[in-house]
């Protein structure tokens, strides 16, 4: 599902989904869990054209019959776990740096997010380690 407004961003694109794997067993213990909600999660995108774009993935959240643990779906095949930005965007930025020799500075503009994050994202990557 795709928004072309979202309250406090107007001026990017807003694509929202959910995590479609269900993750009903406890890690810990083995046991079912219980739905207990859902949280937003929002990301960094690729953009669309040279429009910032936010992924807002819907993540259900559960909790174990057995020993209590509370735990959220998985998100792994989107972003890294505490990751603002997508593997897509993270792609898109190396590509943009390496192939099309934008600055930090252009790629954070693009995304949409602080020069920081995107270099603390990308540099670690770019440089291999």
């Amino acid at each position: 599902m795709c928004s072309a407004a979202w309250p406090g961003l107007p001026d990017r694109a807003v694509l929202t989904c959910r995590v479609v794997e269900p993750d009903l067993w406890c890690r810990r213990c083995g046991c079912e869990g219980v739905a207990r909600g859902s949280v937003s999660r929002e990301l960094a995108h690729e953009p669309l054209g040279w429009r910032p774009t936010t992924l807002i993935v819907t993540v259900g959240r559960r909790k174990c019959t057995g020993c209590g643990h509370v735990w959220r779906q998985d998100t792994s095949a989107a972003a890294e776990p505490r990751a603002k930005l997508t593997r897509t965007a993270l792609r898109w930025a190396l590509v943009g740096i390496v192939v099309q020799h934008l600055t930090d500075a252009r790629v954070a503009v693009v995304l949409g997010v602080a020069w920081d994050t995107a270099n603390n994202a990308v540099w670690p990557r770019a440089s291999g380690s």
